[in-house]
């Protein structure tokens, strides 16, 4: 079976020959059948001289968007262009972390049967370096078996931040055989100096729309898809606890209006199932689960409301 390397490129030109070097160098994968393939997402120039450059260590193509798109839309007209059981996304700007990182995560999912492998990365941000673990979230050091995205229709929506935790938490929804891969096999390559991540405390309060906006689409589209409704109550459950926390972190420095009233959506899809909702005991553990990272973090409250209250808040914020 063959596997699909799919990378959506946005003027990428000072980026992307270090992201296929990464490619170039992968060892052990002599009988897989890999494709390589760039979706120019309408940039301002072709990859030719790219596909030309990487064509003797490789099978490379480029396809080019109508007009731009957005990541998410540019990886699924990646998805619909190829054909290999196999998925693997990278970004243009990123990099895998060994000349064997690919082999590890294909030996892992064709082996056993998995529909994804899940292993660590690597978040790099000004020199320094972070590993991150069993991350649900991003697309990052994670393989996809296509036959089970092709099943439940799995794709990409139109939304341009957080599109990757949507597709990410449509697929858990849908309760797919999964390992963690405890190896690392990506590097993330964040620019905190970037305008977006000036702030990081106004850059999370920006992104708080879309991924409220992804989670709600993902538990829309798994209840088409005949999910458990039990799996959709505590998603639901724990976005609200996340906007919660986020909530009194950002309260003292931004108008966190607009938290109550993204996160009244939540509130009415999880309200969606009265006999199915989450356990007191439950939603305390996940409470506690939040507060332990915050801790770490070494954040101060220093204004402290009950989850209850801030239910109470969200509720009446479409009043």
């Amino acid at each position: 079976m063959g596997l699909d390397i799919i990378i959506p490129a946005y003027n990428a030109k000072d980026t992307l020959f270090y992201t296929l070097s990464s490619i170039a160098v992968q060892r052990g994968l002599e009988k897989v059948d890999l494709h390589v393939t760039i979706v120019n997402d309408c940039s301002e120039y072709s990859y030719s001289s790219f596909i030309d450059y990487f064509s003797p260590y490789m099978n490379i193509q480029e396809i080019v968007t109508e007009k731009n798109v957005g990541p998410g839309e540019a990886r699924n007209l990646g998805l619909k262009s190829t054909k290999q059981e196999y998925i693997i996304f990278i970004d243009s700007d990123d990099c895998f972390y060994s000349s064997y990182s690919i082999k590890k995560l294909y030996d892992e999912i064709q082996k056993h049967d998995y529909d994804l492998v899940i292993s660590d990365f690597i978040l790099e941000r000004d020199n320094k370096r972070e590993i991150k673990n069993n991350n649900l979230v991003w697309l990052h050091g994670k393989i996809y078996r296509r036959s089970f995205l092709k099943k439940y229709d799995i794709h990409f929506n139109n939304s341009r931040a957080n599109e990757d935790n949507g597709f990410n938490r449509l697929i858990l929804l849908m309760n797919p055989k999964r390992k963690f891969l405890p190896v690392t096999t990506y590097v993330y390559r964040e620019n905190s100096s970037s305008i977006t991540r000036k702030d990081d405390r106004l850059y999370r309060l920006t992104g708080l729309e879309g991924y409220i906006y992804n989670m709600n689409w993902a538990a829309e589209e798994a209840l088409k898809r005949n999910c458990e409704q039990k799996e959709v109550v505590i998603l639901a459950m724990n976005v609200l606890i996340h906007m919660y926390y986020y909530y009194m972190e950002l309260y003292n420095k931004y108008d966190v209006t607009p938290i109550l009233k993204w996160s009244h959506t939540i509130l009415e899809l999880y309200r969606r199932f009265p006999n199915l909702s989450v356990s007191e005991g439950t939603i305390r553990f996940f409470l506690e689960l939040r507060e332990k990272e915050y801790i770490k973090d070494k954040i101060d409250f220093s204004r402290v409301l009950t989850f209850s209250e801030f239910l109470s808040k969200v509720g009446e914020a479409n009043d």
